[in-house]
C-alpha cells in the first residue's frame, strides 16, 4: 500500500509542479537507522516530496493534533506516522509528555528504519528558516545513549526551496546535504545533556540555513522576492532557464542583501525604495519585468503580434477541447480550498490532494460517456485519455498566452513612449545600485 501510494504521489507531484530538481541525491543513505530533517514551508507537500525521493520506506513525526479519531489513528499507524505533542496540543497548564513518542522513535530506529521530522514544528507561507526545535536532536542523542553511542545513527538534512509554495505549476529545489553522524556528539552530550542537544540542534540549523533564504520580517522578504526577480531579469537573465540556478540565485541575493544592510544601510534603503517604486509602477500598468529587458526591446513588433495571432488560431480547437474536458477537475480544487476557509499554507496541499480525486474521476466519467454513446473501441478510449491530458496542458498554456498578449498589446499601443523611457531610467538606476552592491560584496 505504501509503495502504491508513493507512485500515486509521484504522478501527482509531476503534474502539479512545473519542475522538481533534486541535488545531492548521492548523500541519501540506502538504509537506516536514519533521521531526515527538513525545513517546513509547505504543510503536507513537504513530506510528500521528501518521501518521493527516498528509496526506502520512511515514517513521519507529525503533530498529535491530527490524531483526532480512531479511524484516522489506525490509518496513521499503518503509514508509520508517530504523534508528537506540542504546547498547543495539550490543555492549558499541562506540559507536553512525549515519552511514548521517544520510545516509538527508538523502536523504529532499532529496526534500522528511516523517519522524517520537520524540526520547525509548524508551517508558514514564508521563505525564511524558523526556529529549530530540539526534538530531533533529543530523539537522536537519547537513542545513541541507549546504544552506548554505537548505534550508527545518521541525520540527513534536506532543504526545500519553492519558487512559490502556494502556486500551481511552481518549481521546487530539493537540496540534500551530507549526513550528520550523531555519535560525534557523544563527548558533549555525556558531559552535559543540554549542551550536547544544543550543539546538534545548531548544526542541523546551519545545514538547513545555508540553502534557505534568510529574512527577518515580511517587509524584507517582499524586498528579497522583488530584488531576486529584478536581478534575475536584468543582471543574470540566463538563470531563468535553469531551476537550480534560479532558486540558488535567490539564496545568493538574500545573503547579499543581508550583507549590504549590515555594511551599507544607505545603499540598502535607497535600493529598496527605488525597487518598490519600480514594481508598483509595473503593477499599476499591468506589466512585468520582461517588458524592459534588452531582448524584448530588440524584438520586431509586427513579428510578435503575428506570432501570437498564428498561435491563437492554430491552438484554438485544442484549447476548446481541453477547456471542456479539464475545466471542472481543474477548478474544483481551488473552489474547495476557498470553501474550507483555512490558512493559506494549506492551499497547495488541498489543491493537490483534491486533484488526485477530481482528475481521475472526471476522466473516467468522460471516457465512460464516450464509450456508451459514441464508440466503445479500446484504442479510441486510450487516445481520448491521452488527448485529455495533452489538451489540458495546451489549455493552461493558451490561457497564460492570452494574459501575456493582453499585456503585450497594452505595452505596444497604450503605454506612452515617455512612460517607457521613465521606467527604463528607473530600471537602469536600480541595476546600477545592485551592481555597485555586488562589487562591494566581492571586494569584501
Amino acid at each position: 500500500m505504501y509503495h502504491f501510494l508513493k507512485r500515486i504521489i509521484k504522478i501527482s507531484l509531476f503534474f502539479f509542479f512545473r519542475r522538481i530538481v533534486v541535488t545531492g541525491k548521492e548523500y541519501i543513505p540506502k538504509k537506516g537507522p536514519l533521521i531526515i530533517v527538513a525545513n517546513h514551508p509547505n504543510t503536507l507537500i513537504d513530506p510528500l516530496i521528501i518521501a518521493s525521493i527516498i528509496r526506502q520506506r520512511i515514517g513521519f513525526i507529525a503533530n498529535a493534533g491530527i490524531f483526532t479519531n480512531k479511524l484516522l489513528t489506525s490509518i496513521f499507524n499503518y503509514l508509520h506516522i508517530i504523534p508528537i505533542y506540542r504546547k498547543k496540543d495539550v490543555l492549558p497548564g499541562e506540559k507536553p509528555d512525549n515519552k511514548s513518542t521517544f520510545i516509538k522513535c527508538h523502536e523504529y530506529l532499532e529496526k534500522g528504519r528511516t523517519f522524517l521530522i520537520l524540526p520547525e514544528g509548524s508551517s508558514h507561507y514564508e521563505l525564511k528558516l524558523r526556529e529549530i526545535k530540539t526534538g530531533s536532536a533529543r530523539i537522536a542523542l537519547s537513542y545513541e545513549e541507549l546504544k552506548n553511542f554505537d548505534g550508527n545513527l545518521q541525520i540527513l538534512p534536506i532543504a526545500l526551496d519553492y519558487s512559490d509554495s502556494i502556486r500551481f505549476r511552481s518549481t521546487v529545489l530539493v537540496i540534500v546535504n551530507q549526513t550528520i553522524s550523531v555519535c560525534d556528539y557523544k563527548k558533549a552530550y555525556l558531559n552535559n545533556n543540554i549542551e550536547g542537544v544544543s550543539m546538534l540542534t545548531e548544526d542541523i540549523r546551519k545545514e538547513l540555513a545555508k540553502n534557505v533564504p534568510h529574512t527577518s520580517n515580511k517587509s524584507q522578504e517582499d524586498f528579497l522576492i522583488k530584488a531576486h526577480r529584478f536581478y534575475g531579469a536584468y543582471a543574470e537573465p540566463n538563470v531563468n532557464f535553469n531551476t537550480k540556478q534560479y532558486l540558488s540565485l535567490r539564496n545568493r541575493v538574500s545573503k547579499a542583501l543581508n550583507f549590504i544592510k549590515e555594511n551599507n544601510p544607505n545603499l540598502y534603503k535607497h535600493t529598496q525604495t527605488k525597487l518598490l517604486i519600480y514594481f508598483n509602477i509595473l503593477k499599476k500598468e499591468r506589466l512585468t519585468t520582461g517588458f524592459f529587458t534588452d531582448q524584448f526591446f530588440q524584438k520586431n513588433k509586427a513579428f510578435v503580434l503575428v506570432s501570437y495571432s498564428l498561435k491563437f488560431i492554430l491552438l484554438f480547437p485544442f484549447y476548446i477541447f481541453g477547456l471542456i474536458g479539464n475545466y471542472l477537475p481543474y477548478i474544483l480544487p481551488s473552489k474547495i480550498f476557498n470553501v474550507l476557509k483555512i490558512e493559506i499554507e494549506y492551499k497547495t496541499s488541498v489543491q493537490m490532494i483534491v486533484g488526485i480525486f477530481t482528475f481521475p474521476f472526471f476522466y473516467w466519467l468522460e471516457i465512460w460517456l464516450f464509450r456508451n454513446y459514441i464508440s466503445d473501441e479500446n484504442w479510441i478510449s486510450i487516445l481520448l485519455f491521452i488527448t485529455l491530458l495533452f489538451t489540458g496542458y495546451i489549455t493552461m498554456f493558451y490561457w497564460a498566452e492570452i494574459k501575456r498578449f493582453s499585456r503585450v498589446f497594452k505595452f505596444y499601443f497604450f503605454i506612452k513612449p515617455d512612460k517607457k523611457i521613465e521606467i527604463l531610467k528607473l530600471r537602469n538606476e536600480i541595476l546600477k545600485s545592485m551592481l555597485t552592491a555586488r562589487k562591494s560584496l566581492n571586494d569584501d
